[in-house]
């Protein structure tokens, strides 16, 4: 499944013993804390469900495999610490190419629910207000800097996410077109002709195809631009210029990535508009300074 290769790519703890500053009983009472944040989380029903998962997973996969953020972005899974601690279900690397720097640009919070919103972006606006944003305690990447393992802090952070409909779209297209020829190999089903195998690989490379290209990828983009514009601007009546240049710097990255996307339909626009998470997000914004 999707979100099997997705937590195996996830920065593993364990890697962590004998670094500087990572002693096995910090190691230890750190992963005994995520223990206890998931019992809590399943005694409560606050668990993330499983279309947020899901998106998280298909979000990965299709940065790396369509570009979905621009050539030059990569993702990092966090370690189970860093995403119930921190709220990263996720990071973005972007390369900027004419100055040969890699940056660390954001960490995500991934959500299908509108009615979440609120108090995720009230969290992010406490870290802009003292200047801190979120960190990675475990962090490690190999594009990044395959000898460092240790904290990365002021790490801009943002929410995004799609409504349950629009995650039906997104799920029906990833059956079909990567997962279904696995299926009917692990179920033992009748060998295809060889007519009936080229028909398959057909539609899965054009299923391929709608999932890479899909609007949900400028839903996403313009959800971050959103929350960037306002968090920079908030960062800047805070007085804290440090988070208020990082922020500006990741706005930036957005924008140019943004003018490389494709001009999109009407249909496109209206459907994104209309998404609820993405209106939630708006309406929040809007009202940023009560939060």
């Amino acid at each position: 499944m999707i979100t099997a290769d997705y937590n195996e790519r996830a920065i593993q703890m364990n890697d962590f013993y004998n670094i500087p500053g990572y002693w096995p009983l910090r190691i230890r009472d750190d992963k005994e804390r995520v223990t206890k944040k998931k019992k809590e989380i399943q005694e409560t029903n606050t668990e993330p469900t499983k279309a947020a998962k899901l998106l998280e997973a298909i979000l990965v996969e299709q940065i790396e495999l369509s570009n979905w953020f621009g050539e030059n972005t990569y993702t990092i899974i966090p370690s189970e610490y860093g995403d119930l601690f921190h709220g990263i279900d996720l990071a973005l690397q972007i390369e900027d190419e004419a100055q040969g720097v890699k940056h660390l640009a954001m960490g995500i919070d991934v959500t299908t629910s509108p009615i979440a919103i609120r108090k995720k972006l009230s969290i992010i606006k406490k870290h802009i207000r003292t200047g801190t944003l979120t960190m990675m305690e475990y962090f490690h990447s190999d594009d990044y800097d395959p000898d460092f393992y240790g904290a990365m802090t002021h790490i801009p952070q943002v929410v995004v996410g799609t409504e349950r409909k629009t995650m039906r779209e997104l799920s029906d297209l990833w059956l079909k077109g990567y997962r279904r020829a696995k299926i009917n190999k692990k179920t033992a089903q009748p060998p295809l002709s060889p007519e009936g195998e080229a028909s398959q690989r057909d539609q899965a490379k054009e299923t391929k195809d709608k999932l890479g290209k899909h609007r949900i990828q400028l839903l996403l983009l313009e959800e971050i631009k959103m929350q960037l514009t306002v968090f920079h601007e908030f960062a800047l009546q805070s007085r804290q210029n440090q988070a208020a240049e990082k922020l500006a710097s990741v706005l930036s990255l957005v924008e140019s990535i943004l003018r490389t996307r494709k001009t999109p339909t009407p249909d496109d626009v209206f459907k994104n508009s209309e998404d609820d998470v993405f209106q939630a997000l708006r309406y929040a914004l809007d009202d940023f300074d009560n939060l």
